[in-house]
């Protein structure tokens, strides 16, 4: 059901410029395929600022993209209110997937998709990722969910961790 990815490290200093809001904002200009208005204002107002909320799954999908070549969708993709990464998302996914994803909410308590729908440029190719900061861990519900996903799909939730560096 879940394929590890690997674990990777950051340091503090990188997670602090993004807490400040420097480290996303360059991020931002850096990859605009990836990060698009919407993720952009999530990061502007995180509740209280500076939350750094976000930290781990912009920097996999930074670290996807140079290792593979692939685009993310990043959290949120699964909602409505997010028009560019439904209409890329339904042109990956099958119709009963894309339903699975947008209507799965009452049914696994209120538990969100995997963070990441890393997908191929080319729209050939995609896999779901789940990232995890150094003190997470996948929750009783999201393993049920991530089972639903990967019966639906055919494809297992891959996992990226993240530990800290000893810099």
């Amino acid at each position: 059901m879940l394929k590890t990815i690997g674990t990777f490290e950051f340091s503090l200093q990188q997670r602090e410029r993004f807490k400040s809001a420097e480290l996303w904002r360059e991020w931002s200009k850096q990859y605009p395929d990836i990060f698009d208005e919407q993720d952009i204002g999530i990061a502007e107002h995180q509740a209280p600022p500076p939350m750094g909320y976000h930290f781990f799954e912009w920097l996999a999908a930074i670290l996807l993209h140079h290792s593979i070549g692939y685009l993310s969708l990043l959290e949120q993709y699964e909602f409505r209110v997010q028009k560019r990464k439904q209409a890329i998302l339904q042109k990956l996914v099958s119709p009963a997937l894309f339903e699975l994803i947008t209507n799965h909410h009452e049914s696994y308590g209120g538990t969100q998709c995997p963070d990441l729908l890393v997908y191929a440029p080319d729209l050939s190719d995609w896999f779901f990722c789940e990232v995890k900061g150094p003190r997470d861990k996948i929750s009783e519900r999201q393993r049920l969910f991530f089972e639903a996903l990967k019966t639906k799909s055919g494809r297992a939730v891959r996992i990226l961790g993240f530990r800290e560096a000893n810099l």
